[in-house]
């Protein structure tokens, strides 16, 4: 009896290790069609522009008051592209760039904003990226959209590579990245 007492409580945590990592390796289906535009301009010596072509909203809360607004948003980014292929092809691979093969997916997450005088809002989104999570400053504008999409929302933020682990030479340290989507939460 004591052996199996002390064997369970063993068995427990080991179906609650299993499943959390189960949930941590799940492969997350992505849109066929993303909810909008997502770029970034990556500079080294002349601009590249970079799309993210897969990429969902999973959370949009209080669109419709900004100051208490939630949303997270997973990108995936093994589908980032650009018109240099070979650049596209170090992109993926390396540890010093995105290297997607391991970092498969971002997240971002807002969870309020504040009101700027011009009309615009700003948030301090959390930005998980190829493992690090850093705070990350987004401007956006939101308006009303369709009755499909009832929100539509414009974003630019700067990413200062360094702060992610982007070692890799060229482009320059700050990164402009835009935004110009539908907020529609995709369907599980």
């Amino acid at each position: 009896m004591k052996r199996f007492l002390f064997t369970l409580p063993l068995f427990v945590l080991g179906l609650l290790f299993f499943s959390n990592a189960a949930e941590d390796f799940k492969t997350i289906l992505f849109p066929a069609e993303a909810p909008g535009e997502l770029t970034f301009i990556g500079n080294a010596g002349s601009d590249n522009i970079f799309t993210v072509n897969q990429w969902m909203f999973t959370r949009v809360e209080n669109a419709d008051q900004p100051e208490q607004i939630g949303i997270t948003a997973q990108l995936s980014m093994a589908s980032i592209t650009c018109d240099w292929k070979d650049l596209e092809k170090s992109l993926h691979k390396k540890k010093d760039y995105f290297h997607s093969k391991k970092w498969k997916t971002a997240t971002i997450t807002i969870d309020g904003a504040a009101l700027q005088e011009d009309g615009s809002y700003l948030a301090e989104a959390l930005l998980e990226l190829k493992g690090v999570s850093k705070k990350l400053p987004i401007n956006f504008t939101i308006s009303g959209g369709t009755d499909d999409a009832p929100y539509h929302v414009n974003a630019t933020a700067t990413i200062k590579r360094q702060k992610w682990k982007f070692t890799g030479g060229g482009p320059a340290d700050m990164v402009p990245v835009t935004v110009d989507a539908d907020l529609i939460v995709a369907a599980e």
